[in-house]
């Protein structure tokens, strides 16, 4: 499950006022050119000195204990060996190999869907396959840049290379450099492995014109009701009973809030969001009940949710769904009698992994609206009331850097939403999925 996280913590301004921008400390910017950071290998003989070295090149500012490199950008590095005797080595070689590793566990018999060879000796080796009968001694060195593609293409689809996914319990993307020095049929080859990190650079489009305007100016972002480019707007059924100390049969109040209330909710569009970023959105709550208008638009009453999944293909129908996020919302100014608006947003972290489909192996997101919760209102059930499928990248839209419009709030359990997601997970333990 997600770490957990507080349904309650919101933020409430007066019904006249708007929040301001919320300034987010400065991205890095990734503009600056950035020396390498060289991540060494090596093979060693019995005495303990090195005869064969991987250098592998990998980002500065996104590289940890692995070096990682980022889409669009050529893996590149060099190897050296240093032979004290003459070697019978036939070929040097370079790999760069993809692996799905199922139950996200290292010694899972792995799905390769990506590979590619890179001869470094002989030099004019054009196929991989191509050796020599020369020997080699003394030192030399090999620099290598491999250019990567962005996308690839299997049983006639086309998939873009996925991110690097570490998760437990479910399955792993992972990439691997590998040196190989070949020896021929009767000798073992030598071979140096390392894991590679893969950084996706995946953008969604641009925002309307009136929300990058809001963007730039700093100003708050305009409803649906003047920015109809700018949201995707669905009607939220949710049916329950209000108590108030009127003397009212509560049937009749029950019917008035199922058929007479009317809820709408909004995701800014495109449904595609940038992590570390925030996902806009906007609950719209219409009644004639005045006492059902209060109790539902209070801002800790709206309970929205980001949701990942992680998706195996169909014939093993394993899954793995939680939480990973929370909406926090505030009233807006100018709704109409009857009427009430909730702005907010649900703020990404900057760890979240981007969505991916690769073989039928996905990451998938969906905002996810549950029935509303507060003191005098019961609802008829307690399973969500929409799910929109959403997209989550690595980089910002193209132009004006998009605001965050509440400060990060603590995000705790809640009761609700725990028990929803807790069933699903018992349900795929019972079928032997997790």
């Amino acid at each position: 499950m997600a770490q957990p996280y507080d349904l309650s913590a919101t933020r409430t301004v007066g019904y006249d006022s708007e929040l301001p921008a919320y300034t987010r400390p400065p991205t890095p910017s990734t503009s600056v050119p950035r020396e390498p950071r060289d991540f060494s290998y090596k093979l060693e003989t019995k005495t303990g000195t090195p005869w064969a070295t991987l250098v592998v090149h990998g980002d500065a500012r996104l590289s940890g204990k692995h070096p990682t490199f980022v889409e669009g950008s050529n893996l590149s590095g060099f190897v050296k060996l240093s032979l004290s005797t003459a070697e019978a080595i036939q070929a040097v070689r370079i790999s760069l190999r993809g692996e799905i590793r199922k139950g996200g566990t290292s010694s899972a018999t792995p799905t390769v869907f990506f590979e590619l060879k890179h001869s470094l000796w002989p030099l004019n080796s054009a196929e991989p396959t191509q050796t020599t009968t020369d020997k080699l001694k003394g030192d030399y060195m090999w620099p290598f840049s491999v250019s990567i593609p962005a996308t690839l293409t299997k049983s006639g689809q086309t998939f873009r290379l996925p991110h690097t996914l570490l998760s437990q319990g479910s399955f792993n993307i992972q990439y691997f450099v590998e040196l190989r020095m070949v020896r021929g049929k009767l000798r073992p080859d030598n071979s140096l492995s390392c894991p590679l990190g893969y950084f996706s650079m995946q953008q969604p489009s641009p925002p309307s014109a009136l929300r990058q305007l809001a963007y730039q100016e700093n100003s708050p972002l305009l409803g649906p009701d003047a920015d109809n480019d700018g949201w995707y707007t669905q009607t939220v059924s949710m049916a329950g009973t209000v108590f108030s100390t009127r003397t009212v049969d509560v049937k009749i109040l029950a019917s008035l809030l199922s058929d007479l209330s009317k809820i709408g909710f909004s995701l800014a569009t495109p449904l595609a969001y940038t992590r570390s970023g925030s996902i806009p959105c906007v609950m719209e709550i219409e009644t004639p009940d005045t006492e059902a208008l209060d109790l539902l638009s209070a801002a800790a009453a709206s309970v929205v949710c980001l949701e990942r999944s992680l998706l195996e293909p169909k014939d093993s129908a394993k899954s793995a769904i939680e939480p990973c996020g929370r909406a926090t919302f505030w009233p807006s100014i100018g709704a109409p009698q009857h009427r009430r608006r909730l702005m907010g947003e649900i703020h990404l972290r900057p760890d979240l992994q981007p969505s991916s489909d690769m073989l039928g192996y996905r990451v998938q997101y969906a905002v996810v609206v549950f029935p509303c919760q507060a003191a005098g209102f019961k609802s008829t059930k307690n399973i969500p009331v929409l799910r929109q499928s959403v997209e989550i990248t690595t980089r910002f839209a193209a132009g004006p850097r998009e605001k965050t419009y509440s400060p990060p709030a603590y995000e705790g359990r809640n009761a609700i939403v725990d028990n929803y997601y807790s069933g699903l997970a018992l349900q795929s333990s019972k079928q032997g999925f997790i």
